[in-house]
């Protein structure tokens, strides 16, 4: 385990090294490590904060400024990878595997991914953290303008722009409609908190995860120079599973929000009402509940791994950047997390609430069970 978790702590130096040779080339719940992470956070902050202010001096006055001129690529891809260590630290982990030319711009999606996925929980005003969203939408849009002006001055913004800039015209027309999908996504999400509406059926949230879940694996697959209908199939199952997954471990914190995820028509099946759900009560109305929508999620996980021996013999064509593309199973690695969440999920007997599910898993065992998965070839 030792030695596992020196080669996460390596692969996330040799990351921030891809990042920037990538990026001099080219125009891709939280968690916490040990101190060593903590201090490379802090380092990959002050490399930023000093690029961003010897960009800023070095601004030509008779022009006007663009994204670049405010803050580096390479500066903003170190900014994604730093981002995803402190929001996503499980799917940080997951890209640490991939081959290293992908891994700038699988985390400078995953990046966005937080950003957008954050934004209700990180504040108290759902009219602000809807025009946070729309903010992030229009930011999509910018990123494919021509006019460079227009970009915000983000560095995820800057980081997607520099992952578009290397792709040709049809794969930056299918990155453009993943990444809206996913923004309008979450914007409709946001919107249904305003107006106290609930998903009405499983259906709604499959949709929803196949919208933002399914959409990142679909990104990271195109990007690496993987198409094939049948990795698309298993991405659409396991995108669904890690949505509806993630909706459940968010129960805690939705609940002080009053923002309910447990579909009306499950609700109404078992008796279980909003109101215990926004109070945090554990009844075995709101248990069954959970059961049902956990259930649905492991149905989509376990279908999505029996396809994994179809992937193996599935052809590699290769990115329009890189002659090394993505292996599916390296790609759908984040299974391993929601697997082992639904495992802890029925140990407590669906107890949403159980403090137990907020505890993290300690850094050394994440690592290890994610590196034997990718070690293995399954996920």
């Amino acid at each position: 385990l030792t030695t596992i978790a020196m080669l996460a702590r390596r692969g996330g130096g040799l990351a921030r090294r891809g990042v920037t040779q990538v990026s001099a080339s080219s125009p891709a719940s939280e968690r916490r490590g040990d101190g060593a992470n903590v201090a490379g956070d802090a380092l990959a902050r002050t490399r930023a904060s000093r690029a961003f202010s010897a960009s800023s001096r070095a601004r030509d006055a008779s022009r006007p400024p663009s994204a670049r001129d405010r803050m580096s690529v390479a500066s903003a891809f170190e900014y994604c990878a730093t981002r995803v260590r402190q929001l996503d630290y499980e799917n940080y982990l997951c890209a640490l595997f991939l081959p290293r030319e992908h891994r700038p711009a699988a985390l400078a999606l995953r990046a966005f991914n937080a950003e957008t996925a954050s934004a209700l929980g990180a504040t108290k005003e759902p009219q602000l953290a809807l025009m946070r969203l729309k903010w992030w939408r229009d930011a999509v849009d910018a990123a494919h303008d021509a006019d460079e002006t227009s970009l915000p001055d983000h560095p995820v913004a800057i980081a997607l722009r520099a992952v578009l800039a290397t792709q040709n015209a049809g794969g930056g027309a299918r990155t453009k409609t993943w990444l809206k999908r996913i923004a309008d996504a979450r914007v409709r999400d946001a919107e249904m908190g305003l107006e106290n509406t609930t998903p009405g059926s499983v259906a709604f949230l499959e949709a929803y995860a196949e919208s933002t879940s399914a959409s990142v694996l679909y990104l990271q697959l195109d990007l690496g120079g993987m198409r094939d209908t049948n990795v698309d199939h298993a991405a659409s199952h396991l995108g669904k599973a890690l949505g509806m997954v993630n909706l459940l471990r968010g129960t805690p914190a939705h609940a002080k929000q009053r923002r309910l995820y447990l579909p009306l028509d499950v609700c109404a099946k078992h008796g279980a009402v909003a109101e215990d759900v926004f109070r945090g009560k554990n009844t075995e109305a709101i248990k069954d509940a959970t059961h049902e929508v956990a259930s649905v999620a492991k149905a989509h996980l376990d279908s999505s791994r029996g396809m994994a021996s179809t992937l193996r013999g599935v052809a590699r064509k290769g990115s329009a950047s890189s002659s090394t593309p993505v292996k599916p199973e390296t790609v759908f690695l984040p299974a391993i997390a929601a697997s082992t969440y639904l495992e802890k999920l029925e140990r407590v007997d669906f107890d949403a609430f159980h403090p137990s599910l907020a505890q993290p898993q300690p850094p050394l065992v994440a690592q290890a069970k994610i590196a034997w998965a990718a070690f293995t070839g399954k996920y």
